[in-house]
């Protein structure tokens, strides 16, 4: 298997880890390729502030492998964009706009009223608002909140009021009783930081957290150079990519309007480990302050406790979460407690261990977008393996 590596800070031995364990890393990726699991592998593994390991696999293209993964290709991360969210209203906290026990009704009249009105900033960002989740639950005949909002649209197009809109699918739980994914709570976030910067919230994501950290390949709006060497995860990824490539005016309609916090930026795993580093070095990356430490605690501590979680056919009953951070721990994890992480539609991942401060991006497309448990939780292992 071809290997291409780029760039690094530091050599592995200069931040307490054994280079020879980057092998076992390579090996387990070449198997996962092999398998025809993942069709290729960007990784990127940094400790205490400093990049010492860069390496790509396989292909960067669903459906043609002789198209080889680069180091810096950039990708649509997905959900990950719910970590910059959470970081960008612990930095409201910080400036005193916000509280996240503050109710989503204090800054938006359509929370303001039964059943919505008890729904606060931390249900929001621990996914314990109650209101329902897309595509993780039995009720088959449930209109979600996206349908609402995209029939609505078809009325009032750009004017429509969306949240009201969204608001119509109701609430499965009350706030607080159960753990339900809600990328529509999290759009929600994004409303209330516009209200109270009266900026855009991509704006506000942009220069107050990527630019200070020197984050150049990471955006809203990815440009033709960006989409042309970009991970292609499936045909309709292809699809959107490829017009930005050609410089295809791109109408969402309503989606235009919405705040793309939920799951719209584009990146690398160079500025994600950036990213990354700054909440394992407790909020600074060099000489760019983002949040201070006692918020990265905040955001980093778990939050839910007897909170049960049944999306994606899940029977879990104890649902690890933080502000905004997955806080899970695979059995058998060789990562430190108080690990966080946040996936992206299953192909990427951010890990930020705090005790060991070693953090890892890594983008690996499934073969047919189907997710793979093993190699999701057994990355970690061959990871930190490393760790002197």
């Amino acid at each position: 298997m071809n290997i291409i590596q780029g760039r690094t800070d530091c050599a592995p031995a200069d931040v307490g880890y054994d280079a020879s364990r980057l092998g076992a890393v390579n090996g387990f990726f070449t198997r996962m390729i092999e398998q025809n699991v993942i069709h290729g592998v960007s990784y990127r593994l940094a400790r205490r502030g400093k990049v010492f390991a860069v390496a790509a696999l396989g292909g960067r293209h669903y459906k043609n492998p002789g198209v080889p993964m680069q180091p810096d290709a950039g990708f649509h991360i997905a959900s990950q964009t719910k970590a910059f969210t959470a970081v960008a209203i612990q930095i409201l906290v910080e400036d005193g706009l916000v509280s996240v026990e503050d109710r989503a009704a204090q800054y938006l009249p359509q929370f303001d009223g039964a059943p919505y009105d008890g729904i606060t900033l931390f249900h929001l960002l621990t996914h314990t608002s109650g209101l329902y989740p897309e595509g993780s639950i039995p009720d088959k005949h449930h209109i979600g909140a996206f349908d609402h909002i995209d029939r609505q649209s078809e009325t009032d197009g750009k004017s429509t009021d969306w949240i009201a809109a969204g608001l119509r699918s109701g609430l499965r739980r009350p706030p607080g009783t159960e753990w339900q994914y809600c990328s529509f709570g999290i759009m929600v976030l994004g409303a209330i930081m516009e209200t109270v910067t009266g900026v855009r919230a991509e704006e506000f994501i942009i220069n107050r957290i990527c630019k200070p950290l020197g984050m150049d390949g990471t955006t809203f709006a990815p440009t033709p150079d960006m989409a042309r060497s970009a991970v292609i995860f499936n045909e309709g990824n292809e699809k959107r990519l490829g017009g930005i490539e050609r410089g295809d005016p791109i109408d969402d309609g309503i989606w235009d309007v919405m705040p793309g916090v939920s799951g719209s930026l584009f990146s690398n795993t160079a500025d994600l480990v950036r990213f990354g580093s700054m909440l394992s070095q407790w909020g600074r990356l060099g000489d760019a302050r983002i949040l201070g430490r006692k918020a990265v605690e905040s955001l980093a501590t778990q939050r839910l406790f007897n909170i049960p979680d049944r999306c994606w056919g899940s029977a879990e009953n104890d649902r690890k979460y933080g502000l905004g951070v997955d806080m899970r721990r695979f059995p058998g994890s060789l990562t430190s407690p108080g690990t966080y992480f946040h996936e992206g539609a299953g192909h990427s991942v951010l890990i930020v261990d705090p005790a060991e401060e070693m953090v890892c991006s890594c983008v690996y497309p499934w073969v047919g977008g189907e997710w793979n448990a093993d190699c999701n939780g057994r990355l970690y292992n061959v990871m930190w393996s490393g760790l002197i």
